[in-house]
């Protein structure tokens, strides 16, 4: 039945059969107010204040069809559950909306922070000796065992590997902190 044929229906009080034609309708409805947190019944609730609201400008005679009436009722709804779900939840929806833009915003911020931090370490490994980037190398990404760095960089026992690693480190510290320090561009 067409948009209006149901309009004239509504404007001559027989909304049972035009009530027919229009529930077609309310399957969008309700999928729109069920992904939005809603019931069926709060669903059921909207679509019928929507075509009571249509059905009243229907009675003022300045109502004017500018779309489909499934897309004007859809429309209507939409406006309507948007209000229930402001009035329930007194503005969360928007508190939720501007939450996710700094959320979104910190991580980027963490991201970039993150990424200079990963860059600076980088280079304060890379100005370590050429032995000190073996043997953490070796050490922290092989997972080699220091009795296993000692014979491989021909060290005289465990220990002094022990004790280069700990250098090493302190060494890629320092060079950290100096490129912390360092005036940046």
């Amino acid at each position: 039945m067409k948009d209006e044929k149901i309009l004239s229906l509504l404007k001559a009080g027989n909304y049972s059969k035009a009530g027919e034609k229009l529930y077609r309708y309310f399957p969008v409805v309700q999928k729109l107010v069920m992904k939005n947190h809603g019931t069926k019944r709060e669903a059921e609730a909207i679509f019928q204040e929507a075509v009571m609201m249509t059905i009243k400008n229907l009675e003022g005679n300045e109502f004017v069809l500018k779309s489909r009436l499934n897309t004007h009722l859809y429309g209507v709804c939409r406006f309507l559950w948007n209000e229930a779900l402001n009035k329930k939840n007194k503005g969360i929806e928007q508190a939720d909306e501007q939450n996710q833009f700094l959320l979104k915003y910190a991580d980027l911020e963490n991201y970039q922070r993150t990424e200079a931090d990963q860059r600076m370490a980088e280079t304060a490994f890379k100005k370590l000796d050429n032995k000190c980037r073996q043997l953490l190398l070796l050490f922290y990404f092989d997972n080699k065992s220091l009795r296993d760095i000692s014979m491989i960089l021909s060290f005289s026992s465990e220990k002094t590997a022990r004790n280069k690693k700990h250098r090493c480190i302190e060494n890629a510290k320092e060079n950290l902190r100096a490129l912390k320090s360092a005036p940046h561009e």
